[in-house]
């Protein structure tokens, strides 16, 4: 395999999974579970699909990101780390606190019956006092403030531990970091090491409870599947764990899902299963939080199973392939100011949905699929073709992508120039990270053995919030021209 082939499948995981929240928000709705708007009854099927969705769903996310920050770190240090992530990171939360999140608690408040205008509640919206709780910083004030951070608790937990769990990460790269590294691959790829994060998991679960407003999990717990997921790209033995059983590992995350149900439906009435703890609330978290990591490694291994399955050794026609990039790098743009925009453009056409009279099942397909076009058509529209809206919602300014690469740097024997824009710009971004990994001899091998090319063609190098460029779209390798690939094994695929 080619130290220079991409693989994406974790891409457009993430991609699926941000696409997804739009069914899942739209189903919350209709069934239990918090939301600005709800319908006037709760439907237990979509109580079911919520359940199962957020069994998996962000946790799915943070271990992606985990994985994205490993990439990262390989090409800058802890501080241009740091800067990125405020900037990629920091700057849409502000933008979505400042100009989404009000709009969408307003129409929430309008449609339990209050009365007032939205002048009047943003003022109450920013009546805020600090907070220990962290990481939310600041909080509502308890004499009448509206403050909430909506569904960007996600931004502000993602933020939050990349840096509070920098320096660890960056201590892992080091030789020292590298010999526990090792010994943790090794471990975390046997059979009982396989569950060890679950248990991690599960001991904050117990302890801490599970918070219904945080998709159902503990924030802390967050941390632990960011910090999974940079294990499994620093080690490539336990993401092969995860490919190796997947089956096993879907099943019985299956039954452990019905029976964390039944565990739900036997807690005391008067008990709060998410945060109780009489036996069956213990036994509930107990078992999501297993449950959940199996389903987490579970869909990882199936994505990589599949991603390998179909990968062939000859190179895909240039058309084909130069559409598919395109596709790619515009989803993988997308991701973060779709996730931004989402449950704003949600709650308010829900807002005039819910008061149309139809059937719910009919309210539910019209809110979620004018919902998921009005928001691309927003990002596409609104966001993309913009540098100041790129800049606000994380963004790399537009054709600021360096795509040459030093025939020198992979080993290869000369340049191949490629047609299309789009081509070169996915072809430099791949190439570039064999660069980085060249001039790093500290990255050359990894854990169990694998030398870094062949990391970088195992696993996707995330990009969106999780890219491995710096501010001005530059990375510490030898300078690149537009264009131009090694040819030492032919094509980027």
């Amino acid at each position: 395999m080619s130290g220079r082939e991409r693989r994406g499948e974790l891409d457009a995981l993430r991609a699926l999974v941000v696409v997804g929240l739009v069914l899942f928000h739209t189903v919350v709705i209709f069934g239990a579970g918090e939301f600005p708007v709800k319908a006037a009854a709760e439907n237990r099927v979509a109580t079911v699909l919520l359940a199962f969705g957020a069994t998996w769903g962000m946790p799915l996310l943070f271990l992606i990101s985990g994985m994205g920050i490993w990439y990262s770190l390989r090409s800058r240090g802890p501080l241009a780390f740091a800067r990125e992530r405020l900037r990629r990171l920091g700057v849409p939360l502000l933008v979505g606190l400042l100009v989404l999140v009000p709009l969408q608690d307003y129409l929430g408040l309008r449609r339990q019956g209050g009365t007032g205008s939205f002048a009047g509640f943003y003022a109450r919206f920013w009546d805020v006092a600090p907070s220990a709780d962290f990481p939310f910083v600041v909080t509502a004030d308890p004499g009448g403030g509206a403050f909430s951070t909506g569904h960007l608790w996600f931004l502000v937990c993602l933020l939050a531990y990349s840096l509070v769990l920098l320096p660890g990460f960056a201590w892992l790269r080091r030789p020292a970091g590298a010999r526990l590294l090792e010994r943790l691959g090794g471990l975390l790829a046997g059979p009982a090491g396989f569950l060890l994060p679950a248990a991690a998991v599960a001991a904050v679960e117990l302890a801490l409870g599970s918070e219904v407003g945080r998709g159902a999990w503990n924030r802390h717990s967050y941390a632990l599947f960011l910090l999974a997921g940079y294990l499994a790209a620093a080690d490539p033995r336990i993401a092969g764990a995860f490919q190796r059983r997947w089956r096993p590992a879907a099943a019985l995350g299956l039954v452990l899902f019905l029976a964390a149900g039944a565990a739900f439906g036997a807690a005391d009435a008067n008990a709060d299963p998410f945060t109780g703890m009489d036996p069956p609330s213990l036994a509930f978290r107990l078992l999501k939080s297993v449950g959940g990591w199996l389903w987490v490694a579970a869909i990882v291994g199936f994505a990589r199973d599949r991603a390998g399955r179909r990968r062939s050794p000859a190179p895909a026609a240039p058309g084909r392939a130069g559409l598919a990039r395109r596709l790619a790098g515009y989803a993988n743009d997308a991701v973060l100011p779709f996730y931004v925009l989402h449950e704003t453009v949600i709650v308010v056409v829900a807002y005039a949905v819910l008061g149309w009279p139809i059937a719910g099942g009919l309210q539910f397909c019209l809110i979620a699929l004018v919902s998921l076009a009005a928001t691309l058509l927003l990002y596409d529209l609104g966001v993309r073709r913009s540098p100041a809206t790129r800049f606000l919602f994380g963004l790399r300014p537009a054709g600021t992508l360096p795509a040459r690469v030093d025939a020198r740097v992979a080993g290869g024997g000369g340049p191949h120039v490629l047609g299309e824009k789009a081509d070169a710009d996915d072809a430099g971004r791949d190439g570039l990270q064999d660069g980085v990994a060249a001039q790093h001899p500290q990255d050359q091998r990894r854990p169990g053995g694998a030398a870094a090319g062949q990391q970088g063609g195992e696993e996707a190098v995330l990009d969106g919030p999780l890219t491995a460029l710096d501010d001005h779209g530059r990375q510490d390798a030898p300078e690149l021209d537009r264009g131009q690939v090694p040819a030492g094994d032919g094509p980027v695929a």
